[in-house]
């Protein structure tokens, strides 16, 4: 099975940082260029590299205007902050970008993605995690407000998402973020650019993980899967938005590579739902081969039980 699978899931399992893939304009839909999810181990993980970040690194619990990689927030504010023990994927050892935002709105996170293709549309998403207890309130409680910046290396933005405030909730809960966007004729290199928008002081504390950049389908949008609903003995795998194409084949793989989900064979419109042996909380990787013009759409998806 393993020979069959993408190599892209192979560098997803050795990637213990950023990382980035080689240029490829050839029309493949869902390609992986660029992912950061911190890396793993215990304890605090080392400081990111020079002008990724404008924040003070420390190896302790940060303070306004300080970062630090953890793979849990035990032992920080413990009053006031959620109790965060695995990163985003459900890894106790992953690491993640613990913020305490600046007084002022800055910039805490640059990172170049070179190696695009000019006029392809690409997906970029992030996960943010509010720190703050919804316990906590009062007039000068901030909650984050964060925004995402696309820009060329000239500085030119392309396209921006700002999150608004990200509520704060009872218990941990992460948020996805994703904005999709179309390279220009005449660029192919971008930068990422991660801000705060809010002031600091009490609140405005968050957990970012798992930057990615892939490509996007520019005429299918990518159907929304894996909805963790089932009949008690299976899971329900709900397929949308691909009306237009035949004889579509969903594929999808556990982290060792493993096919743990098949089916074969819908009729138009290739809307539906099949049933899978339930799968246990953790990243999946699927393709969904489109027979009509031999395209793929592919990318990663996380279960939570």
């Amino acid at each position: 099975m393993l020979a069959r699978f993408p190599l892209i899931f192979l560098l997803f399992l050795f990637c213990t940082n950023a990382c980035a893939q080689s240029m490829d304009c050839t029309g493949k839909l869902g390609h992986w260029l660029f992912r950061e999810d911190f890396g793993s181990g215990t304890g605090h993980g080392p400081a990111l590299p020079p002008g990724v970040t404008n924040m003070a690194y420390t190896q302790f619990c940060p303070p306004d205007g300080f970062y630090t990689l953890v793979s849990t927030s035990d032992g920080c504010a413990e009053e006031s902050w959620h109790k965060v023990i695995h990163d985003h994927t459900g890894n106790s050892n992953g690491y993640m970008m613990m913020i305490n935002a600046s007084n002022e709105p800055s910039t805490f996170y640059t990172r170049m993605v070179p190696s695009l293709c000019p006029a392809t549309a690409y997906e970029f998403s992030a996960y943010i995690l509010n720190l703050l207890k919804n316990t906590v309130v009062g007039p000068t409680v901030q909650q984050p407000d964060i925004l995402f910046s696309i820009e060329t290396t000239a500085g030119e933005v392309l396209d921006t998402l700002r999150t608004g405030s990200v509520t704060a909730t009872a218990g941990p809960v992460w948020k996805k973020y994703n904005l999709v966007f179309k390279t220009p004729d005449n660029v192919n290199s971008l930068v990422l650019k991660i801000s705060n928008r809010a002031p600091g002081g009490p609140g405005n504390d968050l957990m970012l993980d798992d930057i990615e950049f892939i490509t996007s389908a520019p005429k299918i949008t990518v159907p929304t899967m894996f909805s963790p609903n089932g009949d008690g003995i299976n899971d329900v795998w709900n397929i949308t938005n691909l009306d237009a194409y035949t004889d579509c084949e969903l594929t999808v793989f556990d982290r060792s590579g493993g096919i743990v989900f098949k089916s074969i064979g819908y009729d138009t419109p290739w809307n539906g739902t099949r049933k899978g042996a339930p799968l246990d909380t953790g990243t999946y990787y699927y393709t969904i081969d489109l027979k009509t013009g031999a395209k793929r759409i592919s990318g990663w998806v996380f279960l939570m039980r």
